[in-house]
């Protein structure tokens, strides 16, 4: 591709401008007044300037950095002349219970709360239970009753006592729920085994108030051993 161009030839007569003819006349408007420059606006950045202030920039955090590294080592120096075996061990303990106290806010580790003591009961025993609590309480007639019997001496009586016990038990764990506990106690305790003892074939059989208490003799339900394999004993597995 040639580079080569024809320039137009100029006319012979053509004489060139005096010196300084365009000085004050812009190259956009020929022939145009001069515009004047506002000294307060300075000209736009262009990129050396850009440059320049990356590059200050540069030196600015190079310089804050070496001298934050050598202030660290300064402090390093002092820190070890300072530091005597009484400071490094308060410092030790202070770590150490900073980071516990993190780790216990980080883990929300609630504290141990102690322990309620456990309920007192009311009553030491079954008898004193039937004593001062049940037979003033669960008043029936068993003087010349034929359908009720009853036997002073309820404690000679195997299923008594154990009837009692569980009364006397179940009602010092419900008197605990001061919403129904008593009125679960009375329905599904009280009522069931005061029925139980009060029947005429009850353990009572044969006893009065009148006469005391006799002993009669029941023998044990009879029931035949059952095989070893079919009811395994609970307490060695």
């Amino acid at each position: 591709m040639s580079t080569d161009f024809d320039f137009p030839e100029l006319p012979d007569d053509f004489e060139p401008p005096p010196e300084g003819a365009y000085d004050e006349v812009p190259i956009d408007a020929p022939g145009a007044p001069a515009t004047a420059v506002d000294p307060g606006i300075s000209a736009p950045a262009g990129p050396a300037a850009a440059l320049s202030a990356q590059m200050e920039g540069f030196v600015t955090r190079a310089m804050d950095k070496r001298i934050s590294k050598e202030a660290d080592a300064i402090a390093a120096v002092k820190f070890e002349e300072m530091l005597t075996p009484e400071l490094h061990a308060q410092l030790q303990e202070a770590a150490q219970a900073r980071l516990v106290a993190q780790l216990a806010a980080a883990l929300e580790i609630p504290e141990e709360a102690e322990p309620e003591p456990e309920p007192q009961m009311v009553f030491g025993s079954a008898e004193e239970f039937m004593r001062d609590w049940l037979a003033p309480t669960y008043r029936r007639q068993v003087t010349d009753t034929p359908s009720r019997a009853w036997c002073p001496q309820w404690w000679k009586h195997e299923e008594a006592v154990n009837r009692v016990e569980a009364l006397w038990r179940a009602w010092e764990y419900l008197r605990l729920d001061a919403k129904t506990g008593m009125s679960v106690w009375w329905r599904d305790h009280a009522d069931h085994h005061m029925e139980k003892l009060f029947a005429g074939d009850g353990p009572f059989k044969g006893c009065s108030v009148d006469r005391g208490h006799k002993a009669l003799s029941v023998d044990p339900l009879p029931t035949d051993k059952a095989p070893d394999a079919l009811f395994p004993d609970q307490r060695e597995t």
